[in-house]
């Protein structure tokens, strides 16, 4: 069962492994992954494709990004990376300059989503955009807006608006001057028609009546006399505009463009072209313009045209530019378009056209018959515009909402989209028409009518809140009554709602994504209960165990008066031992000294055997004391620095160092916790073992060092303490050494390798330095050989 949870796993991430880098390949944007934790960055194939660096010359760093922002950009956005990670920021964006392979600059928009572990960012997934385009399209539109500007300034045009509800007109300068500058402030419609010569007046108010006739939708182009409001000058007046109006078809603007064409009355042709170039102002474009003559076919354009419609400017282009660079694929839909055009007056559509380097691009067409008294169409007048980045980012945004689709449909959680206010709900999965209960048929209608009975429950509540502030809302272990198949049921679940936004900020849908653990909930309810059956017996535990607690602290009282008790004995113990035995080698030396030259041979050497006898004992009653001072731990604990111990030791050991002809080297040693008294007593014996067991005729050297430990080495340590690091201590020597069989023996009290004719001792001294380390939780070991030296090793804490 577990292999196969295993295998499902790693079935699941392969999946999405493959997802991603499916959109990673996909995108037209530089894809990029920034680990924080391990410092390197990935970037997909787009790194290549869109700014020409191969994966060969790519760091695998940050540095790979940074070092290709400009330099005058770099610094603000590392600042700003940065601060969005200390921030805690789920996401950033930036716009800058990011060189290219061949050493240019891409104007770049980059958007980053940082990813959070227990409240600490590892990781930084986001795209690059090339907007470089996008840029010089900007340009070249403000630079189109700017050269309308001046051509209205330079054709002396005048800019009107009329409020068709209040009657209020909006004269600029231009048109006040036209008027003959009415001293009114606010103009209005009733009082300007006074200013129009009596025998043009009906035919000026039929055309706004037209204009404004929802049914007809006429457009406004007009050729009428002021007189002047205040020099009663006589003004040819030549006015275009057009009505907007609401769904409803009420008109709600009314505006257009007017000049003074007194002294060009008699040139139609030129009167036509500025009429038709003012018309377009009203539109709000000035991408590119034309002017074509029906009769003749003769076209008239600006190069932004040619440059739109061919890809480069030209001065000999033919009508016929807009049937030779229309995508094949498009031809119907210009035709209709002109069929279209050809019963309304406005021609418009938007289709593809290809450059004269084969590129393709989106082109919008807008345009307008002029006709004569006759009602006989004689001219053609519009403007074209460069759409391809609109249709592009359109592309993109189907493909999101695509990817988003399919990532919903094939997430291992429920979730659904709830769009609008309403809360229609789209988009919603498998797992989720499962939580509901329902069938696909609730998807489209508002989430209060699929499932009705939330309608006393909080979450409708929430989701209006949200739409309202735009504040996410999570929630977990969260109680949901559903009517399944006919019959209200308990849930429990964790959930999310997340507000998703559009290009304008505005928020057009929540996310939701929710986790049934109504098992688990059920589960803790009844683990609460089983807890609230089983409180008295925890209550009546605790009293025993305060009772317990209360009989074990006598227990430890009554035993440190036994230790007490014991150290007193073995300190009187010592000194009632001591005594006879001082008695005894007292005796034994005078008798030795006063009568020795009357005793034999065999007299003489029992008297020595006498005083050897009373010095071992002698001996051993000291090793006995101090191993009993020991059988109680000393709590005194504090830095101690074995350095300077290892110097005293030496120092009191120089006697049997010189005797012995042994060299001692000290290494760096540090400094440990524990007892200065005790841990002096462990260096003099560990020393004073290494001086003792030398071999005969080769110098003696001895080393002491520290050396650190790495975890496998720590974990194998008994009796550790845990909040404490631990330093190996080696005494090491080229003395006789001894069987390995043997190690656990010498440690013990009274335990000899070898007889007292060889080396003489207490067989006491291994096992004091055994327990000194165990009252510092210490370990304490050997490696030897015969006749190749020993090594003890002793493991000590040392201060935090």
């Amino acid at each position: 069962m577990i292999e196969t949870l295993n295998n499902s796993n790693k079935d699941n991430l392969l999946v999405a492994i493959e997802r991603f880098e499916l959109v990673a390949k996909a995108t037209h944007d530089v894809i990029w992954d920034w680990d924080l934790e391990k410092g390197t960055v990935w970037w997909n194939e787009g790194m290549k494709e869109v700014f020409g660096h191969t994966p060969q010359e790519i760091e695998p760093g940050p540095e790979s990004w940074f070092n290709r922002i400009h330099p005058d950009d770099r610094n603000k956005v590392i600042h700003h990376m940065h601060v969005a990670i200390n921030r805690a920021d789920s996401n950033r964006m930036d716009q800058y300059r990011f060189r290219r392979a061949d050493g240019s600059y891409a104007y770049v928009h980059d958007r980053g989503y940082t990813i959070h572990v227990d409240g600490k960012a590892v990781r930084m997934v986001g795209s690059m955009r090339d907007l470089s385009e996008k840029m010089q399209s900007d340009e070249a539109r403000l630079e189109s807006e700017a050269n309308l500007q001046f051509a209205l300034s330079a054709a002396q045009l005048g800019v009107w608006n009329m409020n068709p509800e209040t009657g209020v007109v909006y004269f600029d300068e231009r048109c006040r001057g036209l008027y003959g500058n009415p001293s009114e402030e606010i103009l209005n419609y009733e009082s300007l028609i006074q200013h129009i010569h009596f025998e043009d007046r009906e035919k000026v108010v039929n055309g706004i009546s037209h204009a404004l006739d929802p049914e007809k939708r006429a457009a406004y182009d007009i050729r009428y006399r002021t007189v002047g409001a205040s020099d009663k000058t006589l003004r040819w007046l030549h006015c275009t505009g057009k009505a907007y109006f609401t769904p409803e078809g009420v008109p709600y603007r009314f505006s257009g463009v007017s000049r003074n064409v007194t002294d060009e009355i008699s040139s139609k042709e030129r009167v036509a072209w500025a009429d038709q170039q003012a018309a377009m102002t009203i539109e709000g474009s000035g991408a590119g313009s034309f002017l074509v003559t029906l009769d003749s076919n003769e076209l008239i354009y600006s190069p932004t045209m040619s440059r739109i419609i061919t890809g480069r400017e030209s001065s000999a282009i033919s009508r016929d530019v807009f049937v030779r660079h229309v995508h094949p694929e498009d031809f119907e839909k210009r035709s209709a378009a002109y069929e279209t055009a050809s019963k309304t007056g406005e021609l418009r559509y938007e289709a593809r056209f290809v450059w004269h380097d084969n590129s393709v691009h989106w082109v919008r067409v807008i345009g307008q018959y002029l006709y004569d008294s006759t009602g006989k169409a004689i001219s053609l007048s519009g403007i074209v515009m460069d759409i391809t980045d609109r249709i592009e980012s359109e592309n993109i945004i189907r493909t999101s909402e695509e990817h988003l689709r399919k990532l919903i449909e094939q997430a291992p959680v429920a979730t659904s989209m709830f769009i609008g206010k309403d809360m229609i709900i789209d988009l919603p999965n498998e797992a989720m028409l499962k939580i509901w209960g329902k069938g696909a048929g609730v998807i489209g209608k508002p989430l209060r009518e699929a499932l009705p009975e939330l309608e006393n429950q909080p979450f409708l509540q929430i989701l209006d809140d949200i739409f309202e502030t735009g504040k996410p809302y999570a929630a977990s272990g969260s109680r949901a009554d559903l009517m399944i198949d006919g019959v209200l049921e308990t849930f429990y679940f964790d959930f999310s709602y997340k507000p998703l936004r559009n290009s304008t900020g505005e928020i057009y849908a929540i996310l939701n994504m929710a986790v049934d653990v109504t098992e688990q909930v059920k589960s803790r309810q009844a683990l609460e209960q089983s807890e609230e059956r089983y409180r008295q017996l925890v209550n009546e535990l605790e009293r025993r165990v305060q009772k317990r607690t209360e009989e074990l602290h006598q227990a430890n009282q009554e035993l440190v008066n036994s230790n007490s008790n014991l150290q007193q004995f073995a300190y009187a113990a010592s000194h009632d031992m001591q005594e006879p035995l001082r008695k005894i080698q007292s005796f034994s030396s005078r008798l030795q000294t006063v009568y020795g030259g009357s005793f034999d041979e065999n007299g003489v050497f029992m008297l020595n055997r006498i005083q050897d006898a009373s010095k071992r004992m002698s001996s051993m009653i000291d090793d006995l004391l101090a191993y009993s001072r020991l059988t109680t731990r000393d709590s005194a604990f504090e830095p101690v620095d074995l350095k300077k111990i290892a110097s005293a030791v030496i120092a009191d050991l120089e006697f049997s160092i010189e005797e012995q002809k042994s060299q001692i080297k000290v290494g760096p040693l540090p400094v440990v916790w524990g007892n200065p008294a005790q841990l002096t007593q462990l260096v003099q014996n560990l020393l004073s073992n290494a001086i003792k067991y030398r071999k005969q005729n080769v110098q003696s050297i001895i080393e002491i060092h520290a050396h650190g430990l790495d975890e496998q080495e720590l974990s194998a340590l008994p009796r550790i303490l845990p909040e404490h690091s631990y330093i190996r201590i080696e005494v090491s020597d080229n003395g006789i050494g001894f069987d390995e069989k043997y190690l656990d023996r010498i440690f013990q009290m009274f335990q000899r390798l070898h007889g007292r004719g060889e080396f003489s001792g207490s067989g006491i001294g291994l096992a004091l330095c055994k327990k000194v380390v165990q009252n510092h939780h210490g370990h304490i070991t050997a490696q030897s050989e015969p006749d190749k030296g020993s090594t003890f090793m002793v493991y000590l804490p040392i201060p935090n």
